[in-house]
């Protein structure tokens, strides 16, 4: 069995695990729903994509993510980078969360200006984002698991329990969402990446800044013990980088959507297992 098919059986046993606790989030988020991602739709975008994962090299392109015009560029960051941008003078222009975890709630409880806007998935739990202080998005994330229990797709009974007819569609992790948010909505006709490693060098600085080493300690845990984790060259082929099935999973979706979208996505991130040229680091 691959690294790829092994992270891909252990996601089937988190759906049946998590799905009614998933389903019960959606419910209890209904009456907190005041706007749709749908409501921030372009027909055409004009201002280019900055994309922020909250990989670990993130804090070598601070000056370059501060240097593009505000006036051009839109940022969308993914939650656990709010933080780490926030204490380096960046402001995104939205923050978006997905993670039905007690652990990411408070990700979002920092000193966030009022004109960021949240993009908030109706899965998460009831209390995430409560305190935001700007304006919040809802959306559902569209999915292709039918639920046979239900004898309903997934996405179909969110959007039920939520009242909330918006979708991203999801490539397994929180900036994949930001990602179909930039094209699919914002019509972003260009798109940056930063944060984006897929990898770590340093288990101690699995995220940007080194933030929340307990979840990145369970994590690799978990990972590790499943067997999923491994060394392999980072995009440059220079340096020795450690992976895992999720992160690899991830890159993998990248790099079909990089293929899709020709010249649109660009890679900006210095330490990654992505490159922007389009070859695949893994097999």
């Amino acid at each position: 069995m691959t690294q790829l098919s092994t992270h891909e059986e252990r996601e089937r046993r988190s759906i049946q695990i998590q799905k009614g606790a998933w389903s019960a989030n959606a419910a209890a988020n209904a009456p907190r729903v005041r706007r749709l991602v749908q409501n921030l739709w372009l027909d055409e975008g004009k201002k280019t994509g900055v994309l922020v994962a909250a990989g670990p090299s993130l804090e070598q392109s601070i000056d370059e993510i501060k240097s593009l015009s505000r006036e051009t560029h839109e940022i969308v960051a993914v939650d656990m980078a709010l933080k780490f941008l926030l204490a380096n003078g960046i402001v995104p222009d939205y923050v978006i969360c997905a993670d039905a975890s007690d652990a990411i709630t408070d990700t979002l409880e920092a000193d966030v200006p009022k004109e960021v806007a949240l993009l908030l998935c109706v899965t998460v739990k009831p209390e995430t984002g409560k305190r935001w202080p700007g304006p919040t998005y809802w959306f559902c994330m569209a999915s292709n698991v039918f639920d046979g229990d239900l004898g309903e797709w997934m996405q179909r009974d969110h959007l039920i329990a939520s009242k909330v007819p918006s979708y991203l569609v999801p490539g397994g992790n929180v900036s994949s969402l930001g990602l179909s948010f930039l094209i699919g909505v914002r019509a972003a006709p260009k798109v940056l990446l930063y944060g984006h490693d897929f990898c770590w060098t340093d288990e101690h600085r699995f995220y940007c800044g080194g933030v929340r080493r307990d979840l990145a300690k369970e994590r690799i845990r978990l990972e590790s013990e499943a067997g999923t984790v491994f060394p392999m060259k980072d995009a440059s082929g220079q340096r020795d980088v450690w992976t895992n099935g999720s992160l690899l999973q991830f890159a993998r979706w990248y790099h079909e959507r990089m293929s899709e979208f020709p010249g649109v996505i660009e890679q900006r991130t210095p330490v990654t297992i992505l490159n922007d040229g389009g070859q695949r680091l893994w097999t």
